[in-house]
């Protein structure tokens, strides 16, 4: 049986390898070194000190969270792992709150992938409360 250690950094290099493993873009390497930078909570999987799984949680420090790259390198999915990555963003998340606030975790799974995260509570959009969720994606010139 593997040792999974989880962690709390990734570099850039392995959150790169771990985007294109998954059919992600590769970010250029100033966009994975400062999106990691500024990035409050990241959850790490290793296995012989390889990383096979990341998330990021971005927090206002308010009560909006957004749950980004949650990525398990596909050799590794179908093992808990992804879930522990999102539990763990989660948790570290709470823990930085206050006794009593009410936060809201946002997300975008990729298409196909919205059963995992209803499995962890979230809901899909649209629903009786929410419209759908939208994004925009640019690239400067």
């Amino acid at each position: 049986m593997e040792n999974i250690v989880y962690g709390t950094s990734v570099t850039p290099e392995e959150y790169n390898r771990l985007r294109m493993a998954v059919g992600w873009y590769e970010l250029s390497p100033r966009q994975a070194r400062d999106g990691l930078a500024h990035t409050p909570f990241v959850a790490c999987a290793r296995v012989d000190g390889v990383c096979v799984a990341m998330g990021r949680a971005l927090f206002d420090f308010g009560y909006t969270v957004y749950l980004g790259d949650v990525v398990v390198d596909p050799a590794w999915q179908r093992r808990g792992i992804g879930r522990r990555i999102v539990e763990n963003l989660c948790q570290a998340v709470l823990d930085a709150a206050d006794p009593g606030d009410t936060l809201m975790f946002f997300l975008s799974a990729a298409r196909g992938k919205e059963p995992f995260y209803e499995k962890l509570g979230f809901e899909t959009n649209p629903n009786a409360t929410a419209g759908s969720g939208m994004r925009k994606t640019v690239t400067k010139a």
